[in-house]
């Protein structure tokens, strides 16, 4: 427990005063959660504040004495526009569970996807909950079968929902280029009723190992789909990212393979006027990294944007990047990390729509340990709000922070 009360101290050290939504703090901190991994890894704008989902790790206590750590839970935290927290929800089972994504509805409410661990067997199977907005439980689905699920992903469609996942199902026919053999991943989409009911599921993919990052209404109609497959085509090597085009009916009828002979890896899609902005992280895991900007048009077999794909790298650090938001400026805000393994910082920069780094709008933020930030998302006062991690020695917490550059 001794590096658990070092970050509590930081927390306090660190957390300004309460800022009212209007205020001009230029930032605020807050920490949540226990002892051992509580992580934030989406975040959303409420009418009232912020809610957030991730994992959190229950504890065990007598007599205000730790006793022993319970397994995860999926969480939604709600907090006010000054971090505060309002209440705060877990679900999940009496295994491992985490969540993964957040998305506020129109009527307030939200919704939420994850992973679910059986406690029998170990497997996994996507979890989505339905919370009211003032943090009631209304449904709690599993969607699973064979092998393994994870919930990635979620957005709300006419009817109900449409959930990005993954899946490690046996897929057949199997071919150079069709099909999948059990215990690779494909991309999985999931299609929810308003109740929770599932009408239909959809798995896309190469044979290997294909991950999806996120998923968004396409504006021409259907879906567009970004992640991540370790199959290359010519020119290419190792880890690649994918973009796939999905119509109203769930039919992937476009997808392409983008990369070089260096690893990438996807990271978030902004939706723009003439096609997509992707943002993701460049180079082997463990190793030297840079943040990879690209551009694709409308057309998405067409060349990139001219000026991409571009590479930056922050004060000659290894860097990556989890997410990104648009600005109604016009400009992008990244979230990631600067620096590797146990000694990485929260990096957030704006850049415009070339991918050059507006004025010295950048912010690396973090103490002692290993900090990330995993979502964004900017709010109609123009202040932008992250969540992540801050971990030290086998402790995280889940780290928000709202700013101004």
């Amino acid at each position: 427990m001794k590096g658990r009360s070092f970050i509590i101290t930081i927390a306090f050290l660190f957390a300004l005063a309460s800022c009212r939504k209007g205020d001009d703090e230029l930032y605020t901190l807050r920490y949540f959660g226990d002892a051992y991994e509580d992580i934030g890894y989406s975040i959303g704008i409420a009418d009232d504040g912020y809610v957030i989902t991730g994992q959190v790790t229950e504890i065990e206590r007598s007599d205000g004495n730790f006793i022993a750590s319970s397994d995860r839970n999926l969480c939604v935290l709600k907090t006010g526009w000054n971090g505060n927290l309002i209440w705060k929800l877990t679900a999940g089972g009496s295994s491992d569970d985490h969540g993964t994504k957040i998305c506020v509805l129109d009527d307030g409410s939200f919704i939420c996807t994850g992973t679910f661990t059986d406690p029998t067997d170990y497997t996994t199977d996507i979890l989505v909950v339905k919370v009211s907005s003032t943090g009631n439980m209304e449904w709690q689905r599993n969607y699973g079968g064979a092998g393994n699920q994870a919930g990635l992903d979620v957005i709300e469609i006419a009817g109900g929902f449409m959930v990005l996942g993954s899946t490690d199902k046996e897929r057949l026919p199997f071919s150079d280029s069709t099909g999948n053999i059990a215990g690779r991943t494909d991309l999985y989409l999931l299609r929810l009723a308003q109740t929770g009911d599932s009408s239909a599921s959809y798995s896309y993919g190469y044979p290997g190992n294909d991950l999806g990052a996120v998923l968004k209404k396409d504006p021409d109609g259907g879906f567009i789909l970004l992640g991540t497959t370790d199959r290359s085509e010519p020119g290419q090597d190792g880890n690649n990212i994918i973009v796939v085009r999905i119509n109203d009916a769930g039919n992937a009828v476009e997808s392409r393979i983008i990369g070089g002979t260096d690893d990438e890896y996807a990271g978030d899609l902004e939706i723009v006027s003439d096609g997509y902005f992707i943002s993701g992280t460049k180079g082997k895991e463990g190793g030297p990294q840079s943040i990879l900007i690209n551009r694709l048009g409308k057309n998405i077999f067409g060349p990139p944007v001219q000026g991409f794909p571009k590479e930056i790298t922050v004060s000659g650090l290894s860097s990556g990047v989890m997410a990104s938001t648009p600005t109604e400026s016009g400009t992008f805000i990244l979230a990631g990390r600067s620096g590797t393994g146990s000694s990485s910082d929260m990096l957030f920069l704006e850049v415009d729509e070339y991918g050059n780094i507006v004025g010295e709008h950048q912010l690396i933020k973090g103490s002692t340990g290993n900090q990330i930030a995993y979502d964004i998302a900017e709010d109609d006062d123009g202040y932008l709000v992250a969540v992540g991690k801050n971990s030290y020695e086998a402790n995280s917490m889940i780290s928000f922070l709202k700013f101004r550059f």
